[in-house]
């Protein structure tokens, strides 16, 4: 038997009446402070490369037909001289810079 010094009313359940929260209305804020935060906290605008505020294009690319870029690294020997062309594609966790990088060397 508890004891207390404030008398308790209970209900049919035995359960002390005004001491359980329902979790209807605490669900319901959670979810509206959620939406709230979601519209308050914005990405900005992306800046593509070379546009006015964007970072400066650092790489040799071309302009595919679809309007995008696609920006590549030249290794090994110069084209001039060179007798097979290489090409390296790396996936999406790679970079052009991020490969086995062939010899300067002309070996004959």
């Amino acid at each position: 038997m508890w004891v207390t010094s404030m008398p308790q009313v209970w209900d049919e359940e035995g359960v002390a009446k005004g001491s359980v929260v329902t979790p209807a209305p605490a669900t319901a804020l959670l979810g509206s402070l959620a939406g709230w935060m979601s519209r308050a906290v914005e990405p900005p605008a992306p800046r593509p490369c070379g546009t006015e505020g964007g970072p400066p294009v650092t790489a040799t690319r071309l302009r595919l037909r679809d309007g995008r870029h696609l920006a590549y690294c030249e290794s090994g020997v110069p084209k001039e001289e060179a007798r097979f062309k290489v090409v390296f594609s790396h996936g999406f966790t790679g970079s052009r810079e991020d490969s086995v990088r062939a010899s300067q060397v002309i070996s004959s």
